[in-house]
């Protein structure tokens, strides 16, 4: 796996915020899913989650076995916007 610094790390699932009008008006919108590298940019790709652990998050669908997870820490994730080149290390 690879992080948006070039690290190596574990899987961390990763959600871009989306204004969303709703009665709370204009909360944001959580949308599952992780940045995945494409062509050396991040490309965030909607999955579907099943169980999830304390470090652990089940994948049911939205992933190909070849995809490749960008990982890092919480701050990094939630700040990564798709296009964003990365680094392989």
């Amino acid at each position: 796996m690879k992080t948006a610094s070039g690290e190596k790390s574990e899987v961390q699932a990763a959600a871009p915020s989306t204004e969303a009008s709703n009665s709370n008006g204009g909360d944001k919108e959580e949308i599952q899913g992780v940045f995945i590298v494409r062509n050396g940019k991040a490309e965030f790709l909607p999955i579907q989650t099943g169980v999830t652990g304390t470090a652990d998050i089940e994948v049911l669908s939205g992933l190909k076995p070849d995809d490749e997870i960008v990982t890092g820490s919480y701050k990094v994730l939630r700040t990564l916007r798709p296009g964003t080149s990365i680094r392989d290390r």
